[in-house]
C-alpha cells in the first residue's frame, strides 16, 4: 500500500515508546546540566504531551563564528564563537584578532526542531502546524521501524558572511555595527517563527493527550494551563 509516494510499514508501538520515555527523561536531564537550549523546552513540552510525538535534537536559532573552509563544512571545522541570542560589536572585534586556520565565517541560523511521530496521520498534522507557523522547509527526513517518522521542522532563515582569512581581514570595520544588526536580525525573524509555532501548538496540542507524560509534568510541579510561552515569545509576539 502506498500513500503520497511512501510506502506505509508498521512502526514497532513498543520500541518506539521506550524510546520516547527514554527521551523525555533525558530532556530533563539536559536542560538540568545545561545542555539543552532551554528556549525551546515549552515547545518540546507541548510535542511530548501528545501520545504520539516526541522530539530529538533541536536548536532554537544561533549565531556561530567558525573556522572552516566553507561555511557548510562539517569535517576540519572549529567552532570559534556560539551564541543562541543577539550578539554585539565587541564581541565579535574580539573575535576577529583570532587568526583562522582556513576562514573565519559567521553563520546565522534559523531554528530546527526533529520530531519522531508513530503513525502517519500525526506527522502531517504536525507538518502542517509547523508549515503554517513560518517552518516552510520541514518535511520527512526518514521512516524506520523503530524511530518512527521522523520530521525535520525547519526554516529558511539563516545569513553566512566570511570575516577573515588567515592574511587578510575582509570585513570592514567601519561597517561591522551593521552587519551585527543584520545578524541579529536574521536570528530574532528565526524566534519569531518559534513563537507562532509555540501558539499554534497551545491552540491543538495535544491531538491525543499522553496520560503518562501530562502526569510526570505535573509531579515536576508544571501543567499545561501553567506553562508560559518562551521568554524571548513576549517581546516578539504577545
Amino acid at each position: 500500500m502506498e500513500r503520497r509516494g511512501i510506502t506505509m510499514f508498521r512502526i514497532n508501538e513498543s520500541i518506539w515508546r521506550r524510546r520516547k520515555i527514554e527521551f523525555w527523561q533525558r530532556l530533563w536531564e539536559d536542560l538540568e546540566i545545561g545542555y539543552l537550549d532551554e528556549d525551546l523546552m515549552p515547545i518540546l513540552i507541548l510535542f511530548y504531551t501528545d501520545k504520539k510525538i516526541h522530539t530529538l535534537s533541536s536548536c532554537s536559532g544561533r549565531i556561530i563564528v567558525a573556522d572552516s573552509t566553507f561555511p557548510w563544512s562539517r569535517e576540519e571545522t572549529s567552532v570559534v564563537y556560539k551564541k543562541h541570542s543577539p550578539i554585539s560589536v565587541d564581541e565579535v572585534e574580539d573575535i576577529l584578532g583570532y587568526s583562522p586556520v582556513r576562514r573565519l565565517w559567521l553563520n546565522v541560523t534559523g531554528p530546527i526542531i526533529h520530531v519522531s511521530t508513530s503513525d502517519m496521520d500525526t506527522a502531517e498534522k504536525v507538518l502542517v502546524i509547523a508549515r503554517n507557523s513560518g517552518m516552510k522547509h520541514s518535511g520527512i527526513l526518514s521512516l524506520s521501524e523503530n524511530k518512527g517518522i521522523v520530521l525535520e521542522l525547519t526554516t529558511g532563515v539563516k545569513l553566512t558572511h566570511l570575516l577573515r582569512t588567515p592574511g587578510t581581514l575582509i570585513t570592514d570595520l567601519s561597517k561591522l555595527d551593521r552587519l551585527i544588526d543584520i545578524a541579529n536580525q536574521v536570528l530574532l525573524e528565526g524566534k519569531r517563527i518559534l513563537c507562532k509555532l509555540y501558539a499554534a501548538l497551545r491552540k491543538y496540542m495535544p491531538f491525543i493527550p499522553d496520560d503518562e507524560i501530562i502526569s510526570d509534568l505535573r509531579g515536576r510541579g508544571l501543567s499545561l494551563e501553567k506553562l508560559s510561552p518562551p521568554n524571548y515569545c513576549r517581546e516578539l509576539l504577545l
